[in-house]
């Protein structure tokens, strides 16, 4: 092949509909820890289309040099769709047939790759021209497994896969894990994620990860006898599924029932050592028994915060090295620091927060009011807290974490002014965080009534008078 053909090969290669041309930002995982998931899909499978997880392991497996085990898992990945889904096979298939193509182009058999190109292109000729809801499905499962960066992605591709297969229980399935991990503020009627869990399950009666996490969404909106039917059951059909064990821990660790919950983590980890989702939940609940200790002082509290602190920070420390750009175990991991009396090894974990590039606006929220409360604990500095509660709350985006922030504001301001009825900074406070109220709501009157020069001039002055 000439230079003219193998640049005409790479070409095509990059239009393809997979792994390689995804944009998968891999670097933000730790590959060994994505590698034990994939493995754990396996070995505990509760999705239909079993071949998608055999193609990311292929791309993972390239990413490490290992191109020959990275093709015996897209043999699997081929040979279990065409046993599984022989009607469906082609549609199926793009994928692992795009996969193959890289990784024998990475190999530099360059006639092998051409060869997956044109059975594509064979495929393609008998498909209709739009992608199979099936690529958008595979995608979809994709991004969210690599999950802290590619949320809204994950989104976007099952939302197309429903648009062309709406009753498809694997997308159905996959939408509601998105929506699950994007937490919103609101009630049970307005919960989307409510709303698509109860759909999936429908569709899904026996997916024991759909179960439990139907039944942590209902336990979060008070529905607590449906909610602990749910998990019950899901651990009684799948007692060795890390996933149901780490939701289920989670259910009982918020009804703080913590040994109970590390009972079934510390189960879980003798079978599923790397699960970072169970070394996650270990550390919350260590990190909720400590919390339960706030406000004594004596000696022999202090002793035991410390200690549970040192217990968590193992666990937290794993998380953090197999997710590095997923916040929430970090900040935690911070504050657990502090705890252990480590105050500045925790701040200098919080600046590196800081610091992480293209942070999500709900993260960025998060960031503002855990640290606001770690200066708070630690430095007592009340100022600089405040600051950080501000900064978050400023973030124009509605979230849980954006009203954790005026909570904390308001919560500050009110205090402040019982003591006080003429703390001017307390007022200054309560001034502040209405009129950045009053801000959103003229913003949405003007997308009803656009040119209404009234909340214009409005909305100008405030602007104005903030800056």
């Amino acid at each position: 092949m000439d230079s003219s053909q193998e640049h005409s090969l790479q070409s095509k290669l990059l239009q393809l509909e997979c792994h390689f041309t995804w944009d998968l930002e891999e670097g933000d995982t730790d590959r060994a820890g994505l590698e034990d998931r994939l493995q754990e899909e396996i070995q505990f499978p509760l999705r239909k289309y079993k071949g998608s997880t055999y193609n990311h392991l292929a791309y993972v497996k390239q990413l490490q040099g290992v191109n020959e085990e990275a093709l015996k898992y897209l043999e699997q990945a081929e040979e279990i769709t065409r046993k599984d889904h022989e009607d469906e096979f082609e549609k199926l298939v793009i994928v692992t047939y795009g996969n193959f193509a890289w990784v024998y182009y990475h190999m530099g058999e360059l006639t092998k790759a051409q060869s997956y190109l044109e059975k594509l292109e064979d495929i393609c000729k008998r498909l209709p021209k739009d992608l199979p809801p099936a690529v958008y499905g595979e995608k979809g499962w994709t991004f969210l497994r690599v999950w802290d960066k590619n949320c809204d992605k994950s989104k976007e591709c099952f939302e197309k896969a429903l648009e062309l297969e709406p009753d498809e229980k694997e997308w159905n399935y996959g939408y509601a894990n998105v929506l699950y991990c994007q937490r919103r503020a609101g009630t049970a009627e307005d919960s989307d994620a409510l709303k698509q869990l109860r759909r999936a399950q429908k569709l899904d009666p026996e997916n024991t990860v759909i179960m439990v996490l139907l039944g942590l969404k209902l336990q979060q909106y008070k529905q607590e006898e449906e909610a602990v039917k749910l998990v019950e059951q899901a651990l009684k059909n799948s007692p060795d599924n890390p996933q149901v064990i780490g939701y289920a821990a989670k259910y009982f660790r918020k009804t703080e029932s913590f040994d109970k919950a590390l009972e079934l983590l510390t189960k879980g980890l003798e079978q599923s050592p790397r699960s970072g989702l169970l070394h996650h939940q270990i550390a919350q609940c260590y990190k909720y028994k400590l919390f339960k200790l706030q406000g004594k002082t004596d000696c022999q509290t202090k002793i035991q915060k410390k200690e549970l602190a040192e217990l968590c920070i193992p666990h937290l420390e794993i998380v953090a090295k197999q997710k590095p750009t997923y916040i929430y175990p970090q900040m935690d991991l911070a504050v657990m620091y502090a705890e252990s009396d480590h105050f500045q090894k925790g701040d200098d974990l919080f600046q590196n927060l800081f610091r992480i590039p293209d942070i999500q606006p709900e993260e960025l929220q998060a960031l503002h009011r855990y640290y606001g409360n770690f200066i708070f604990n630690f430095k007592n500095s009340k100022l600089e807290a405040i600051k950080h509660y501000k900064e978050g709350f400023k973030i124009r985006n509605p979230s849980v974490e954006r009203e954790k922030c005026y909570s904390k504001l308001n919560t500050l301001a009110e205090k402040r002014i019982k003591n006080n009825p003429h703390d001017i900074e307390a007022l200054g406070m309560l001034v502040f965080i209405h009129k950045e109220k009053m801000m959103e709501f003229y913003e949405k009157a003007l997308q009803l009534d656009p040119g209404n020069e009234e909340y214009q001039n409005v909305l100008s002055d405030m602007h104005h008078s903030s800056e």
